[in-house]
Parts: structure tokens; sequence; C-alpha cells
């Protein structure tokens, strides 16, 4: 039997009530189950909440599932998501499927793979302190409220690469390729690439353009604003005001998000014409396993 979290948001009624009805099912089975307002719990790494489970179950949308990323990955415990959101780009699931293919994933059957996705490690350093921090998504800085541009000095593995004048700058994974980088017109890539992409927001020259990295690369940014202050932000939910001459440097993590699957790799492909191209159902062929 096995000790499952189940994360949720106390906020969002429906999946609050999924959550209720999902534990006694669970614990009739056998299970060992926790029961987490994820609204209520930290933002990174939260060890005693989930320490000895063996799976997470997210009931959310995608900004959901991001939080409860960085949640699980110091112990990398694996998550399922269930769609309760818009787009589920990071769900497995739909509510109306969890009573038929929930135990697939439970008792780790052998359509199921692991879908490991790269998560970065940022750290902003500004007036003589340095704060952490984890992200599945991207790292962004931008200008303050005021509609002008910032500078942004860009250096590559110790190499000045060049400085961006431009309303921000977007440092994505893979995963966040899909985010505010595809947005501003970066580029996507495949969940599986371990590469990030360095993309400018409304950059001032038309010659500046994304930029795909190596999987090791190690990027220092430094935001030149002038007389305002600039925003950083960390998967868009961890927010911090940027002082002028501020830098975050930024690699890859050395933890990683897991999701299991029974999706194919190539579903991605599918989610991207079904709901990219405003198009309002999925394709009728499914690759969902059986």
């Amino acid at each position: 039997m096995k000790t499952i979290a189940i994360f949720y948001q106390g906020r969002k009624q429906e999946a609050a009530t999924m959550a209720s009805q999902l534990v006694p099912t669970l614990e009739h089975k056998g299970h060992t189950v926790r029961s987490i307002d994820l609204h209520e719990e930290g933002q990174e790494c939260a060890t005693s909440s989930i320490e000895g489970c063996d799976l997470v179950l997210v009931l959310g949308g995608d900004g959901t599932i991001v939080h409860a990323s960085r949640v699980c990955a110091c112990l990398g415990v694996p998550i399922v998501g269930i769609n309760f959101g818009r787009v589920g780009f990071l769900t497995e699931l739909e509510p109306a499927e969890l009573e038929t293919k929930l135990d697939y994933y439970i008792h780790e059957d052998a359509s199921v793979w692991t879908d490991e996705r790269s998560m970065l490690h940022a750290v902003l350093t500004q007036d003589g302190t340095s704060e952490e921090f984890l992200a599945l998504n991207d790292i962004v800085i931008a200008r303050g409220t005021w509609p002008r541009v910032i500078q942004v000095r860009v250096t590559v593995d110790d190499y000045y690469y060049n400085t961006s004048y431009a309303d921000g700058m977007i440092l994505s994974t893979a995963t966040g390729s899909t985010a505010y980088n595809m947005a501003v017109g970066g580029p996507l890539l495949h969940p599986q690439v371990k590469s990030s992409v360095l993309t400018p927001i409304a950059a001032h020259l038309a010659s500046d353009r994304s930029l795909v990295l190596q999987p090791e690369a190690r990027v220092e940014l430094q935001i030149f604003t002038g007389s305002q202050n600039g925003v950083f932000s960390a998967d868009g939910q961890l927010n911090r005001e940027l002082k002028d001459g501020a830098i975050i440097t930024v690699h890859k993590s050395q933890y990683e998000t897991k999701f299991l699957r029974r999706r194919p790799p190539t579903y991605f492909y599918q989610i991207i014409n079904a709901k990219l191209r405003n198009d309002s159902t999925p394709e009728t062929e499914s690759h969902h396993a059986n």
C-alpha cells in the first residue's frame, strides 16, 4: 500500500470537494492519505508535509502544479496532475478519469513512465544580500510600472554575450517555453529537452532574438533600470522588486520535477495543436494508453 498526498487549492471549491471525496476512497483501498491545502504550504520544498510519500496527486491547473513541483522537487516525489484548470499542459488526467485510471499510476502499471522535467536555480543579489529561488517554468526580470525600456547585461558561462534594451528578459526551461516565453514569440521546446531558452521581452532591436542554451549553461543577468525599480519573478509566483544594478545568476537545478505519465512523449504535439491553435476539442484519435 502507498502513502499518497493530495494537493488542492482550498479556495477552489470544485477541487476541494474532489479532495474530500478521494481521501476515504483511497483509504478504503488501504492507502495512507494526506490531504493538503496547497495555499497553506510554503513555496518550495515542504519536506515535513510530503516526507515518506510515494505519490502526490495535484488537483488544479498548471499554476497549481507549478507550485506543487517546487514543493515536491527536493524529495523527488512524483506528481500526477488532475486537471481543474483551463489549459492543462502539465496535467495527466481529467476528473472523470480518476475512477477508471488512477490505479494505473498508484500501482505503477507497466504502461506508466516517469516524465522528468528540468528546473532552474536562481540567485538574486542586491543591496549586499542574496536570495535563492527554484523554478519549473521560468525566471523573469522586467521593467517596473513606467513604460521605459531597461538594460539587461547578459553573460553566459563568464562570456559577455550582449546588452539588451527591452522591457525585460525571460530565461525559461523547456516546460516554461509554452508559458511567457511563447507569449512573446520565443521558440517552443519539447518538454524532454534539457536546454533553457533566453528570450527578450519587446526588444528595442529586431536583431535581439531568442537564444537556446546548452543544458549546463550558467547565465548572469544584470539589470539597469535607471530611475525606476524593476521586477523579478520565479514561475510568476515568487516576486521581488529589483534595484538598479541587481544581478541574477541562473543555472540548471540539481532537482527535477517528476510526473507520472501514460500518454506517450508525442502527446506534446497533440496538446500543442489542440490548445495553442484555438481548437476547442482535442484530436478525435486518442493517444492515451489503454
